[in-house]
């Protein structure tokens, strides 16, 4: 199958807060949510942008030149020149099953991003690039950031202003950001997308269960729930209760900050270029395993790769192993 070409007006347009990891040997990275998807995005030849607040500072400068240089549309973004832009850095441990557990420590509270409001989506780089996409993508760190941001994505997800295109969702819970662990805002706001994208295990701490059925039950309105269920497989679950299931590559795991992120890029690459389920499940599994074989937030894998195995068949598939050398085809024709 020939790859068809995304339009700038079939893009993904990521609203969310970037930050910077700074990695052990001090060393400076791209990192947050909605702007690594919107890199992978870029990397995968589909047109992104991150849509975002920035401190007027040098870890701002950093995310933008490095957004600019991997090909994202950062024109909608808005600095700050009094609140800091976010950063943090993370360690990487075994668990009790020996397998790699990574603890990140933040310092984002009061950043630029966390006083985005609803007014943010009104200035014109905003309103003019979620206009024209194809897929505005958020996540639910977005509304932990502060009551306004909170507003910001109430707005968005009920309202969608100036939007015509598809609203993904990606549940993202993270602990640390709501302290009250009461994930009923997360559900709300997920309930009001056209698409969620959620990790089996996040779904048995948000939503009570891991059943893609059950969550079909608690979600009932967005059009597609894709459960994303570690190393076993990812589904997606339409509204009849329809699903397609496409198990996951078999990975050497170097480091899992990030994977989840490459995923949603890899799966929105597919959405965007109006393919079917399956083939967008395997978008987001190759995405996924490149990024859980390096230590940073995100690997694109390499295009020969991407074309091998969207094409091979389902022995193929399954023969396929991913470590820090890179993608074992041997048995892909």
């Amino acid at each position: 199958m020939q790859e068809s070409t995304p339009t700038p007006e079939s893009g993904v347009a990521c609203l969310g807060e970037a930050m910077v990891l700074v990695a052990p040997d001090a060393t400076l990275h791209l990192a947050g949510a909605e702007a690594n998807v919107a890199a992978g995005l870029a990397a995968l030849g589909v047109p992104a942008a991150w849509v975002g607040r920035l401190g007027d500072d040098d870890f701002g400068a950093l995310i933008r030149t490095e957004l600019q240089a991997r090909g994202v549309d950062v024109r909608a973004i808005e600095v700050d020149p009094g609140r800091p832009t976010g950063h943090y850095s993370k360690s990487t441990a075994l668990d009790e099953h020996g397998e790699p557990r990574t603890d990140s420590l933040y310092s984002r509270a009061g950043s630029a991003a966390s006083a985005m409001d609803p007014a943010f989506l009104d200035t014109p780089a905003v309103a003019e690039l979620f206009g024209s996409a194809a897929v505005v993508h958020c996540s639910g760190i977005t509304p932990a950031l502060s009551d306004s941001c909170l507003a910001l994505m109430r707005r968005l997800l009920r309202d969608r202003p100036g939007i015509s295109g598809v609203v993904s969702f990606d549940v993202n819970w993270r602990e640390q950001l709501w302290p009250e662990g009461d994930p009923r805002l997360v559900v709300e706001l997920a309930n009001l997308a056209d698409l969620v994208l959620v990790g089996a295990d996040e779904a048995e701490r948000v939503l009570g269960t891991a059943d893609p059925h059950e969550l079909r039950l608690i979600l009932p309105a967005p059009a597609t729930v894709v459960v994303k269920d570690g190393a076993l497989r990812a589904l997606a679950v339409d509204r009849s209760g329809r699903s397609v299931a496409v198990p996951a590559l078999r990975v050497d795991v170097v480091e899992p900050v990030g994977a989840g992120d490459a995923f949603a890029a890899g799966y929105l690459s597919g959405i965007v270029r109006g393919e079917d389920q399956s083939r967008c499940l395997r978008r987001g599994h190759i995405g996924a395993a490149a990024t859980l074989t390096v230590a940073a937030d995100s690997a694109p894998p390499p295009a020969d790769v991407l074309d091998a195995l969207l094409e091979c068949s389902e022995s193929d598939w399954a023969a396929t192993v991913v470590t820090a050398d890179g993608f074992s085809l041997e048995k892909v024709e």
